[in-house]
């Protein structure tokens, strides 16, 4: 079904016949993440920026308006090598808002 997945464990194979999703698949949702994720600081190498994005984009398709703990679980599984979760944290809320 449409879920995140984590691209470094599936492998491309797995996909087969299936539709794959990248940031690059854009919308409005998208584009507010983006922006949330500038207004908070929430992205500082890029590494893991895209999967962040991914996994808060299936958050807020499902769930438009979600608690914090919702939030912290949904995007549980991205690892930020310089620690950016505070941030990352208040830009999917942010993004939430609509601002």
């Amino acid at each position: 079904g449409d879920r995140p997945v984590l691209s470094c464990l599936t492998l491309a194979a797995a996909c087969d016949g299936g539709r794959v999703r990248t940031v690059e698949g854009g919308g409005e949702l998208l584009e507010r993440l983006r922006a949330a994720f500038t207004a908070e600081d929430a992205l500082q190498c890029g590494f893991c920026t895209p999967g962040q994005l991914m996994s808060a984009l299936a958050l807020l398709e499902r769930v438009p308006q979600p608690s914090r703990e919702q939030i912290v679980d949904a995007m549980s599984g991205n690892l930020c090598r310089c620690g950016a979760y505070e941030g990352i944290g208040r830009a999917v809320a942010r993004a939430a808002e609509g601002t």
